[in-house]
């Protein structure tokens, strides 16, 4: 089951309110002893994760299909995506390097769909959560996924303060359904960063003008470090504004200092505009090295009232 996407958090005595755990979504199959995971396009998952092998040992039933989120936590306890790509090995532009089994998992449980001889997706969501914190015994590799009653909006901004991706709202009489619903819904919350443009990838398919922004912050040495790139955030209109900017500040010299992960062919600008940025969190450069980047980087307009070298890898996360 998967939830739709809204802009603003909600009260409501209908839904339950639960954290988002920002990590890669797993269906456990449990079987006499022994486990199975599951991604949610299907794909194997149990031997990536060696250390949830002993999940039956914290679940008291003999066969139960349990949905959560395999989860990588930082040293304040807070789920990490980054930490995730470090594990899985996958980098930012989607490429694929070596995983790192030395950063741990676990696994927060959230639903419960099956439970010895029981089918339990025409149960009501709340009926389905008891009866799963009921047979789970917390573990290092085992969570309960707790929920909070009526106020979403309050813990929206716990989940603000504390630096997480957002929130889930969950009707708690909703059944269980295997397709997208409005019964289940999602929050994210969203930064935003001021960055310099120091460069632009060619386009691609039917789209116009540019592919995307290459976007940096100034170091303690005052050199510009690449943080990623925005294709996302444009329209026509603005893709050609701001093309015809990038024009007349092309250039042959590279601005940035290192090296410039894009998977397209990158044309330099003199690093004169400021964009306002838009993103949901820092992940870690490729193999760990070098400066983080962003995830998921929407463009939000130029800001005329910045000076580039305000622009501060420093004072970022």
């Amino acid at each position: 089951m998967l939830a739709t996407s809204i802009s603003e958090p909600f009260d409501g005595a209908d839904w339950l309110f639960e954290i988002k755990w920002d990590g890669y979504r797993a269906v456990v199959f449990i079987e006499n002893g022994k486990v199975r995971l599951v991604s949610r396009n299907q794909n194997e998952l149990t031997g990536r994760y060696p250390e949830l092998k002993d999940l039956p040992k914290s679940v008291k039933a003999k066969t139960a299909i349990l949905d959560g989120e395999v989860v990588a936590l930082d040293d304040q306890g807070r789920p990490s995506f980054s930490l995730m790509q470090q594990r899985t090995g996958f980098r930012p532009g989607g490429r694929r390097g070596a995983a790192n089994a030395d950063v741990p998992v676990l696994y927060y449980a959230f639903d419960l769909l099956y439970l010895d001889g029981y089918d339990l997706r025409k149960l009501p969501l709340e009926e389905r959560k008891k009866k799963l914190a009921s047979i789970l015994v917390t573990r290092d590799s085992l969570r309960y996924s707790d929920h909070y009653e009526k106020q979403g909006k309050a813990l929206f901004e716990m989940a603000r303060e504390k630096g997480l991706e957002g929130i889930l709202a969950k009707k708690r009489d909703s059944i269980y359904q295997e397709r997208r619903s409005s019964e289940w819904l999602k929050i994210k919350i969203r930064h935003r960063v001021e960055c310099v443009i120091g460069g632009y990838t060619q386009p691609e398919g039917s789209r116009a003008h540019f592919g995307s922004v290459v976007l940096g912050l100034y170091d303690k040495q005052d050199r510009l470090i690449h943080v990623g790139q925005a294709g996302s955030g444009f329209n026509q209109k603005s893709l050609a504004s701001i093309w015809a900017m990038l024009k007349k500040r092309e250039t042959k010299q590279n601005p940035f200092y290192g090296e410039v992960e894009a998977l397209r062919k990158v044309n330099w600008v003199k690093p004169e505009l400021v964009a306002e940025i838009e993103y949901a969190e820092w992940t870690e450069g490729t193999n760990g090295r070098g400066a983080p980047k962003l995830r998921a980087p929407v463009f939000l307009g130029l800001r005329d009232d910045k000076d580039p070298k305000e622009c501060r890898l420093d004072q970022e996360p």
